[in-house]
């Protein structure tokens, strides 16, 4: 039997318990002083995980800090070069969990937190070789990755400090992800589709990550401001869909159309904790929409969050990683969850979408209003929001995707006139 590992988990820069590491299984307990603070029952650290006085050690456990952890190549080329294997999610945590999504830290027993200050500042040369080795890392000597993020995409966490850049080592606070386009992509032109989507997501009204387009060296990237960071460079706490259900990221993709849907478990599980239950069913009606609409094939459970705040109140996360994949590459044709027993982007209806939002709780014409208004701001601000050159045809299919959904049936994929 391996020895039993501790770690110290923070959230907001307080110590909040303690994760064990045996082997591959975890366990978590919170801290006496939390509890007394807030009371069992409580949400502060995840859905999955409300404050108790008993060790946690299910599942749930181990799918949470998991989940703090990349995916795929990147996992498994970090796992290599710190001597660990890809499942041991505990050790990948002890040398990346200094800075992880949300507000969460995961640090050695008795390290505190990193000063806020404490980003090395970077030279223009230093970031593009950052940014041109990926997936793979060119660092300087002093530097070493101690921040984590999910997904399976390459990217770098920085700090933008002024006009420049710093690297957060010792985990002081990331506030933008720097990602470059793959050096192998099935889908053509992703990052600028993605810089596109979220454009026309905020020109609609719909809360959307800031992000922009910008070269290093022979590398285009898409920079993203976080939106689990503040001006001031704090962090803000958040959790992904899998998280707040207790999935494995492996599950990202719901894998049956069976009733109940894995968006209405995660309302039956958020909305109770949020200010107002109505608005959070809306909110997140108007996102899978959006999804829908643009023929987003990667809209899985990674890629939706929750922000939780200090007190236990729960919202809908702003869009991120969003693209039309659908218009871009035919194969990606699943929703990621499905929607009142319909899995395929191309079959999808707004009654699929009024339906679904009905198994939520809401009343079909709410949620039917909510789909439609939310159809014309998506095709008009798509119609304002000027797409680069070779990707000119998005703004009129949009719309044309949008009154075929109005019209009752599916949404085609092309500009081409449908059969009827």
């Amino acid at each position: 039997m391996s020895p039993r590992k501790t770690l110290d988990v923070y959230l907001r820069g307080d110590r909040i318990g303690e994760l064990r590491g045996n082997g591959l299984k975890l366990s978590f307990q919170y801290a006496p002083q939390v509890l007394a603070a807030y009371g069992a029952g409580s949400i502060l650290l995840s859905l999955s995980l409300p404050l108790t006085r008993k060790r946690l050690d299910g599942v749930e456990v181990y799918n949470f800090f998991d989940g703090l952890l990349p995916e795929g190549q990147v996992r498994s080329n970090l796992a290599k070069e710190h001597g660990v294997t890809v499942p041991d999610a505990f050790g990948l945590l002890r040398v990346l969990g200094a800075d992880c999504a949300g507000a969460v830290q995961v640090l050695p027993p008795g390290e505190p937190p990193a000063r806020e200050d404490a980003a090395a500042p970077m030279t223009a040369e230093e970031v593009i070789n950052v940014v041109e080795s990926l997936p793979t890392w060119d660092l300087p000597e002093h530097f070493l990755v101690t921040a984590s993020l999910g997904g399976v995409q390459s990217k770098v966490l920085l700090s933008q400090h002024g006009d420049g850049w710093a690297w957060p080592g010792s985990g002081s606070v990331s506030t933008h992800i720097i990602k470059p386009e793959p050096l192998e992509s099935t889908i053509p032109e992703l990052l600028p589709a993605e810089d596109w989507a979220l454009r026309t997501a905020a020109a609609a009204g719909l809360p959307a990550a800031k992000a922009h387009l910008e070269s290093f060296g022979s590398r285009r990237a898409i920079i993203v401001e976080r939106f689990d960071r503040t001006g001031e460079g704090s962090r803000l706490h958040q959790e992904d869909f899998t998280q707040a259900l207790a999935l494995a990221s492996e599950a990202k993709y719901e894998g049956t159309t069976a009733p109940p849907s894995r968006l209405t478990r995660l309302v039956n599980a958020a909305a109770p904790h949020t200010r107002d239950e109505a608005a959070f069913r809306r909110d997140l009606l108007r996102a899978v929409t959006f999804n829908l609409l643009i023929g987003n094939g990667d809209a899985h459970s990674k890629n939706y969050s929750l922000m939780l705040r200090d007190g236990g109140e729960v919202l809908l996360a702003p869009l991120y990683d969003v693209a039309p994949t659908l218009l871009l590459y035919q194969p990606s044709g699943l929703a990621g969850h499905a929607v009142s027993g319909q899995i395929r982007l191309g079959y999808i209806t707004l009654e699929h979408l009024v339906a679904e939002g009905a198994a939520w709780g809401m009343d079909d014409d709410d949620a039917r209003q909510t789909v439609a208004s939310t159809l014309e701001r998506v095709a008009a601000a798509a119609a304002e929001t000027a797409p680069p050159e070779s990707l000119g045809f998005l703004s009129e299919l949009i719309a044309v995707r949008a009154q075929d959904l109005l019209n009752g049936g599916t949404a085609r994929r092309v500009l081409v006139p449908k059969h009827e």
